[in-house]
């Protein structure tokens, strides 16, 4: 074997040790973590939940909507779109496995489940002022500065939903002006599990959801609007989903 592969093998192994670490501070801390994230996922991930006889029991999904400002500087707030829907919307791509939506929708869940009661708090406030990037970090640890992995951890969860949802909302809604907020919302719809499936009373868990506020659009250099808008646009009108289906009237951006 050559140098070169046997270095290549001996970084995945370690990157594949990184991410199964189930110690956060340690993950995330001391090792490389956010960057074995990157290097496995999604095309390196396994997802065992397929399988019987436990098989995957939940449809995971991500919601997006946003504040749009006209010429005029009137600000609308749009209804929720549901992206995952929309990516899903063309049959092949419902034999591929995770889809851009659903790694969010999975990586944001995890991270805000792991938050504590004052930092979901924060989360769910409005921080639509200063930077993207920034501002939802500076709050959590401004408020609790305690638990840093499980904040850095949702901050790169969050900062990947939020710049896919900006990507949708520019897409849906940017012909009609400035996309001034985005908010995302990570949501879990179970179904009957499948060891229940023949009982005729059995019933769908109730959904849970991210419950997070409003933050400024956030798009990264390496990001194509207008490819993105032509690929979403046409998977939206494959889907029935129309941008004006989702207007709603003009809000404050003080309400959630």
């Amino acid at each position: 074997m050559s140098g070169a592969a046997l270095l290549l093998l001996v970084v995945h192994m370690f990157f594949t040790a990184v991410v199964n670490t189930p110690d956060a501070d340690l993950k995330y801390g001391v090792l490389p973590g956010a960057a074995a994230d990157r290097y496995v996922r999604p095309y390196l991930v396994q997802d065992y939940k397929i399988f019987a006889p436990d098989p995957a029991d939940t449809d995971r999904q991500l919601w997006v909507r946003a504040w749009v400002e006209d010429e005029s500087g009137e600000k609308t707030r749009t209804e929720w779109v549901n992206a995952t829907h929309i990516e899903l919307s063309e049959t092949y791509r419902k034999t591929l496995r995770k889809q851009l939506s659903i790694v969010g929708a999975e990586r944001l869940m995890a991270a805000y489940s792991a938050l504590n009661d004052t930092h979901k708090r924060v989360v769910g406030e409005n921080h639509l002022d200063g930077e993207a990037l920034y501002g939802v970090q500076d709050a959590m640890v401004a408020a609790d500065d305690s638990e840093p992995a499980k904040v850095s951890e949702f901050i790169r969860a969050s900062n990947y939903a939020t710049s896919y949802g900006t990507q949708v909302a520019y897409a849906m809604w940017g012909d009609q002006g400035e996309i001034a907020g985005v908010q995302v919302r990570a949501v879990y719809d179970p179904v009957v599990r499948w060891v229940d499936r023949k009982d005729p009373d059995a019933e769908r868990p109730p959904s849970r959801y991210t419950d997070l506020g409003w933050v400024p659009a956030m798009e990264w250099p390496a990001q194509d609007r207008e490819a993105f808008s032509r690929t979403f646009r046409s998977w939206a009108e494959h889907a029935g989903v129309q941008p004006e289906d989702l207007e709603a009237t003009a809000q404050t951006t003080e309400e959630n």
